[in-house]
C-alpha cells in the first residue's frame, strides 16, 4: 500500500507525461463531435460503423473515473473533471478504432516481453522513471518497480492502478512505433537542401500601390447565382462541418447586493470581540474563520496594505482593525506582535527523520561540541538538496521557511546552534549571519469574500422569470430584449459535447436544451454558474455541408473582388506606379527585405500573394494586379537580393514534411465516420 500511495502522489506527473506522448502524433480536439438521434434508446453512438451502447461507454467512463479518483488529492472529482474524463474516454475510443486496423496492417504490436523491458529492462519508459524513483539517488529503482509488480495482485487497488498504466503504456508505444515508421521514411537529400536554401535566401525590396477594393463600387459588378454555385461546388469540401447550432441569449447576472455586502461586514463585526480577547490565539482563531490561509509572518509596514500600514504604526499589540473593505472582500485584522527582526538570514541545517530523535540529539551535541557541521550534514542530513553543500541554505527572507524553522532562525542571534521540529523531522540549525534589524509587525487577518445570498438569487430569478414568461417565440423574445434594455449575445457553432457557451460556464443543460429544441423556440430559465440565462435557438446546422445560402454573402464578395482585380489589371496595364496611385487616389509605398520567411509586407499586412509575386518578378518590371487580402496591388521590384541560408535552416523542408505527417495521422482520425449521440445521456 505504501508503494501504491507513492505512485499516486506522482500520478499527476505520470498522466501529464502519458498524455503528452500519446498525443505526439494524434492531436484530438473538437474534430469528432456530431449528434445523431438513433432509434435505439441505449445507443451512445457509432464509430466507424460499430455501435457503441451506453452500457459499454459508461463502463469505460466509470473505470476512468475510478483511476482519476485514485490520483486525486481529495479522492473525488469535480463536475468539470468528470466532463473531461468523459471526453477523454470517447476520444480514446475513436482513436483506438481509427488506428487498430492501421497498426494491424503495418504489423505493429507490443509483446509482453517488450512491456517487461519497458519496466525492468534496458529500455525503461521515461514516464515510469518518474514513478519508480529512488529518493536517495534520484535514479530509476528497478527493485522498487519489480517489487510493486510482484505484489500488486495482493492489493486490488494496486492491481487496478497497474492495469491502467499498462494499457496506456501499450497504446503509447504503438503510437510511437507507427509515428517513427512514418517519420523515418522522410529524407531530405542534398538537392532538396539546395532548393530550399535558394528559396529561403531570396529577398526583394519593392515599391507598391494598394488599390482598395472599395475603389470600384459594388453596384457596378454583377454576380450571378450560377457563378456563386460554381465557386461553392469548386470549394465544397472546405464547407464540410459537424452538427452544431447557434443560439441568441440574454443573461441575468446574480451578483452580491448592498445587503449582502452589509451582511458580510456584520459577520466580521460579530467576531471582533472574541478575536480581540487576550485569551484568544489570534492566528488559530483567524485560521478557523478566514476563507484564505492565515500565516504568522512578520512584515515591515511598507509590505502591508496601505490601510493596515496606517493602522499598525499607531496601534498597540492586541488592537483590532476593521472590518474594512479592499476590492470585493472584507477583512478584520489584529496586531499580534511588534518586533525588531532581520529581513533575511543565512543558515545551514541537518535534517533528521522524526522517528530518530536519539540520533538528532547526539548530532546536536556533537555540533555544539565543535564537530564539523558541513561534514556531519553531508553524512547524515536527509535534505539531499542542501546536504551536498554541507547543509547550507544560503540567505532567505523572513516567512519563507516553515514556522518553527523560521522563528528559530529569525529570533536567535548569529552563531546560535539549536534544534527544532517541523513536519519534516528534526532540524539542527546554525544561524550563520543576519541582515540589519527593522521594525516588523505580525498581523492576523480574517478574510471573507462577499457572496450573493439566497435572497438576492431569488430576487434576480423572480425578475428574470417575469420577463421570460413574456417570451413565447423569436418575435416576443426580441421585443422583451428591446423593451427591458437587455444585452443580447450570440453563441455560434455550439457542438453537442460543449460544456460552456462563450463565457457561460456550467452550461451543459443549456446545450442539451438547444439540441432538443426547434429553431425559433425559446428556452426556460437556466442557471449557468452565477448567471440566469434564457435562450432562443437561432439555427441548427446538420452534419454535412454548410448550405450555399449561408455562404452567399462571402462567395459573392470573393467573386466580386476577382472581377474588380481583373478590371484594375486592364485599366493599369503599362502604367507606372505613380500613375496608378494617381488613378485610384492612393500612394506609392515601399517595403524592404520581403521574403518567404514571413507572409507579411510592411505597409500592407498579411499578403502571401504579394510576397510570392515580389520574389518571382524581374527587377524594374511593374506588375499591375496582385489580388490580395486587403486590396489589389501594383508592384515593382527595386532590388533582388540573396541572403545566406545555413544547411540547418534549409532542412526546414524536412520539418514541413514532418508537419505533413502530423496532418496525415490526424486525418486518419478525422476520416472515421463518427455518430455521437452522447448528448442524450450526459
Amino acid at each position: 500500500m505504501a508503494a501504491l500511495q507513492t505512485l499516486r502522489n506522482k500520478a499527476g506527473v505520470f498522466i501529464a507525461a502519458i498524455i503528452a506522448l500519446a498525443l505526439l502524433a494524434f492531436i484530438l480536439t473538437d474534430l469528432l463531435g456530431s449528434t445523431n438521434i438513433f432509434s435505439n434508446s441505449d445507443v451512445a453512438g457509432k464509430i466507424d460503423g460499430r455501435t457503441v451502447k451506453i452500457q459499454e461507454l459508461q463502463q469505460k467512463i466509470e473505470r476512468a473515473e475510478s483511476f482519476a479518483k485514485m490520483n486525486s488529492q481529495t479522492g473525488s472529482l469535480t463536475e468539470e473533471v468528470q466532463n473531461q474524463v468523459r471526453e477523454q474516454v470517447w476520444s480514446k475510443m475513436v482513436r483506438d478504432e481509427a488506428f487498430s486496423k492501421v497498426f494491424k496492417n503495418a504489423g505493429i504490436e507490443v509483446t509482453d516481453e517488450e512491456l517487461l523491458d519497458m519496466v525492468t529492462g534496458n529500455h525503461v519508459a521515461p514516464v515510469l522513471r518518474q514513478l519508480f524513483v529512488n529518493q536517495q539517488t534520484g535514479a530509476y529503482d528497478v527493485a522498487m518497480a519489480d517489487n510493486f509488480l510482484r505484489n500488486k495482485n495482493s492489493d486490488p487497488n494496486a492491481s487496478f492502478f497497474w492495469s491502467n498504466i499498462e494499457s496506456e503504456l501499450k497504446d503509447n508505444r504503438l503510437s510511437q512505433k507507427y509515428f517513427g515508421l512514418i517519420s523515418q521514411s522522410i529524407y531530405c537529400n542534398k538537392a532538396q537542401v539546395e532548393v530550399e536554401k535558394k528559396k529561403r535566401g531570396a529577398e526583394a525590396d519593392i515599391a507598391f500601390v494598394n488599390v482598395r477594393y472599395t475603389a470600384i463600387s459594388d453596384s457596378t459588378i454583377a454576380v450571378s447565382d450560377a457563378e456563386i454555385k460554381s465557386l461553392y461546388n469548386k470549394n465544397k469540401e472546405q464547407y464540410k462541418t459537424d452538427e452544431n447550432c447557434d443560439i441568441e441569449y440574454v443573461t441575468f447576472p446574480i451578483r452580491p447586493s448592498d445587503a449582502d455586502r452589509e451582511d458580510t461586514r456584520k459577520s466580521l463585526q460579530d467576531l471582533s470581540a472574541d478575536f480581540g480577547s487576550p485569551e484568544t490565539d489570534a492566528f488559530r482563531f483567524a485560521q478557523m474563520n478566514s476563507e484564505a490561509p492565515v500565516y504568522n509572518v512578520y512584515r515591515t509596514a511598507d509590505k502591508l496594505s496601505s490601510a493596515l500600514a496606517s493602522f499598525v504604526e499607531g496601534a498597540s499589540e492586541g488592537d483590532i482593525y476593521g472590518p474594512y473593505k479592499e476590492g470585493d472582500k472584507y477583512y478584520l485584522s489584529r496586531l499580534v506582535s511588534v518586533s525588531m527582526r532581520p529581513d533575511s538570514v543565512k543558515a545551514r541545517h541537518i535534517l533528521i527523520s522524526a522517528d530518530n530523535k536519539a540520533l538528532a540529539d547526539s548530532l546536536l551535541a556533537l555540533v555544539k561540541a565543535g564537530g564539523n557541521f558541513a561534514a556531519i550534514a553531508r553524512a547524515n542530513s536527509q535534505d539531499q538538496g542542501s546536504a551536498i553543500n554541507g547543509g547550507d541554505l544560503d540567505w532567505f527572507e523572513d516567512g519563507v521557511m516553515v514556522p518553527t524553522f523560521n522563528e528559530a532562525c529569525f529570533t536567535n542571534p548569529k552563531g546560535t546552534i539549536t534544534m527544532v521540529q517541523s513536519q519534516f523531522g528534526y532540524h539542527i540549525i546554525e544561524v550563520q549571519d543576519r541582515s540589519a534589524l527593522s521594525k516588523k509587525y505580525s498581523v492576523a487577518t480574517i478574510e471573507k469574500s462577499v457572496q450573493y445570498s439566497t435572497r438576492t438569487q431569488q430576487e434576480v430569478y423572480s425578475y428574470a422569470n417575469q420577463l421570460v414568461a413574456q417570451m413565447k417565440d423569436a418575435k416576443s423574445f426580441n421585443q422583451v430584449v428591446d423593451t427591458a434594455n437587455l444585452v443580447k449575445r450570440v453563441g455560434r457553432g455550439i457542438r453537442s459535447n460543449a460544456q460552456s457557451v462563450n463565457n457561460l460556464r456550467q452550461a451543459r443543460e443549456l446545450v442539451k436544451w438547444a439540441y432538443n429544441a426547434k429553431v425559433g423556440q425559446v428556452s426556460d430559465l437556466f442557471q449557468c454558474d452565477d448567471d440566469f440565462v434564457v435562450a432562443l435557438l437561432a439555427k441548427k446546422q446538420p452534419k454535412g455541408y454548410v448550405a450555399i445560402e449561408e455562404l452567399k454573402a462571402g462567395l459573392t464578395r470573393e467573386i466580386r473582388n476577382e472581377k474588380k482585380a481583373s478590371q484594375i489589371a486592364s485599366a493599369t496595364q503599362g502604367k507606372s506606379l505613380g500613375e496608378i496611385a494617381t488613378m485610384y487616389k492612393s500612394k506609392v509605398d515601399t517595403a524592404r527585405n520581403v521574403s518567404f520567411a514571413q507572409n507579411s509586407v510592411s505597409g500592407a499586412g498579411i499578403e502571401p500573394a504579394l510576397v510570392g509575386k515580389a520574389l518571382s518578378l524581374e527587377k524594374g518590371k511593374v506588375f499591375s494586379a496582385v489580388q490580395g487580402n486587403n486590396g489589389v496591388y501594383a508592384l515593382q521590384v527595386v532590388d533582388n537580393k540573396t541572403a545566406e541560408v545555413s544547411d540547418d535552416r534549409a532542412k526546414s523542408a524536412y520539418h514541413q514534411l514532418y508537419q505533413g505527417v502530423q496532418y496525415y495521422l490526424n486525418q486518419i482520425i478525422t476520416d472515421v465516420d463518427v455518430e455521437d449521440n452522447r448528448i442524450r445521456f450526459y
